[in-house]
């Protein structure tokens, strides 16, 4: 069986220095306070507080007795650990109402304070001090359950697009998993008869109450696993934002914090393209850098924190503009949501060559991430990242841990009018990287995966056995979805403030980050114009909010 993509097995010992920090223990005090937002409550041993994947579920606090917390496993249930007077119940996921990371069962007769969903997330926005105890071990919590390799089973190849992609979606929405691969490890032979399925329904799901899904897409998986929110069609918002970028999710925390009714809508997960990065240097205020996936995690918590509902994977399909008052949000599954204001934070995503065959070897050979999935694909091998910016960069120092050898192809004649200084330097000091300029992928051979590339050198065509081509080739905007309902600029960036000129449709003047039609913003990376930097899409994202207030001040008083 795999390891998770981190290769840690998550399991916290007592003697490790984060235990006290994941599993505190509250004192008198502290059980006062919590006191005051719930009620006590006898529980027999035995009794089940909750069962993994159980929705809205409350905070149980412990005051005596003592509780046994388990996941369930392929080998069984796994246990968690027994707690007692002074623990507390719950993870990151348990203030938005989302499914149970595991189940909980009283060891013993105890006597807990019962705290509910609404109740607990008033208790983490008024109470400051115990707010980050309580938030701390929260967050703390999700990162332990995403590293251990209990929850759902994952039947799989290497050799399929579709199976990289749900793995992709399951790590980066921190949902454990394992992974059982049908060439590489003997034990799947098994599981497939166990649970009726063949290798032509790969990638299959095995949910913890014994679901079985058959090439499953996000959607349908999410919400056998209770990731997607289960109250939001026909729901009305002060605010939507779409894209849980960090634009999109600094401008939800903003609102929310703010005291407007949020929810936030992506279609893969929280992070958007700076989540797939593996590390992130220059962002301010992380000088030893920080990953995307962490970011874009603190990020979620917050959001989560004041009561804003992210809603993944929920992809915005089209937005109707005509009623001036409320903005009507088409989503998948004939599903809608209505809002007062809307900020398109959508972002950019890398263009694709124009390569014959390109898409038959996506996940097969041609990348647009570099993670630890990735990297252990190519270890000892040779590969292969095409572009000049920061995220190319960023993945060719990445990935030189795990190959033999990092080849960077690029169109110009070097990297320093693209790529920051610090990863220049960087790229340079690595022994295993070599730049290759005025070059490009012209070609690439293979089956059912790829075998090698051809490519143009300097004006010389080669073919070189390369089986793994990462992409990372500047941006296309996610605006399609819009339609005329706003404008944007030639390249389809979303046009703002005094850009809209002629476009404008109000007797005001438009706000900075206004959009053409009055009450839509955008911020971010879909903006035309934007900075693309993490600091630069978060600082509009949180700018947005006041133009958003006044706007809302204005049409609350016609």
């Amino acid at each position: 069986m795999s390891q998770d993509s981190s290769g840690k097995s998550g399991k916290l010992s007592s003697g490790d220095d984060r235990y006290h920090q994941v599993y505190p223990t509250l004192d008198e005090k502290q059980l006062a306070i919590l006191e005051r937002y719930g009620e006590r409550r006898k529980i027999r041993t035995n009794d089940i507080l909750y069962s993994e994947g159980d929705r809205h579920i409350a905070m149980f606090a412990i005051l005596s007795g003592t509780i046994n917390t388990t996941r369930k496993s392929v080998q069984g249930p796994v246990s968690l650990g027994t707690y007692g007077p002074g623990s507390f119940t719950g993870e990151v996921g348990t203030l938005a109402g989302r499914a149970a990371a595991a189940t909980t069962r009283a060891a013993s007769d105890c006597e807990v304070i019962v705290i509910d969903e609404e109740s607990l997330r008033a208790l983490v926005i008024a109470e400051a001090e115990l707010s980050e105890t309580i938030m701390r071990a929260y967050i703390l919590r999700r990162v332990a359950f995403a590293q251990s390799q209990a929850g759902l089973v994952v039947i799989g190849s290497t050799s399929s697009a579709a199976t990289l992609r749900l793995r992709h979606f399951l790590s980066r929405n921190a949902q454990p998993s394992a992974y059982f691969d049908i060439v590489e490890h003997a034990e799947t032979k098994e599981l497939l008869t166990r649970y009726d399925v063949t290798e032509a329904d790969i990638p299959v799901v095995v949910t913890s109450q014994g679901t079985v899904l058959r090439r499953p897409g996000n959607r349908a998986v999410a919400d056998a696993i209770g990731l997607s929110p289960d109250r939001l069609n026909g729901e009305r918002f002060d605010l939507v934002v779409v894209g849980a970028g960090p634009a999109g999710l600094a401008a939800a925390v903003y609102a929310a914090s703010e005291g407007l009714k949020v929810a936030v809508l992506d279609a893969k997960a929280p992070g958007g393209q700076a989540g797939t990065s593996s590390k992130i240097e220059n962002y301010f205020g992380f000088p030893t850098g920080i990953s995307g996936q962490a970011l874009a995690g603190r990020g979620l918590s917050q959001c989560r924190k004041f009561g804003a509902e992210v809603g993944v994977p929920i992809e915005a399909l089209k937005v109707e503009c005509t009623d001036p008052q409320t903005f009507h949000i088409g989503l998948g599954q004939d599903e809608s949501v209505h809002a007062r204001a809307v900020v398109i934070a959508t972002g950019a995503r890398y263009r694709k060559p124009a390569l014959a065959r390109l898409e038959h070897f996506e996940g097969c050979g041609i990348y647009y991430s570099a993670t630890f999935m990735e990297g252990a694909f190519c270890k000892n091998q040779e590969l292969i990242v095409v572009g000049g910016g920061n995220s190319a960069g960023q993945a060719a120092v990445f990935l030189a841990r795990f190959a033999g050898h990092v080849h960077v192809a690029i169109r110009g004649d070097g990297l320093s009018a693209s790529m920051s200084d610090y990863l220049i330097r960087r790229i340079n000091a690595t022994a295993n990287i070599t730049l290759h300029t005025r070059t490009q992928i012209v070609e690439l051979c293979g089956e059912s995966r790829l075998e090698a590339i051809k490519w143009d050198r300097q004006g010389h065509i080669e073919q070189k056995q390369i089986q793994h081509v990462f992409l990372f080739l500047g941006a296309e905007p996610n605006t399609r979805w819009l339609g005329d309902c706003v404008a944007l600029d030639k390249d389809g960036f979303v046009l703002t403030g005094a850009d809209t000129g002629v476009r404008w449709e109000a007797e005001r003047p438009a706000h900075d980050l206004e959009t053409s039609r009055p009450g839509i913003f955008a911020a971010g990376d879909v903006r035309s114009g934007s900075v693309k930097r993490v600091a630069a899409a978060v600082g509009e994202g949180a700018a947005v909010i006041q133009a958003i207030h006044q706007y809302l001040a204005v049409a609350s008083a016609v």
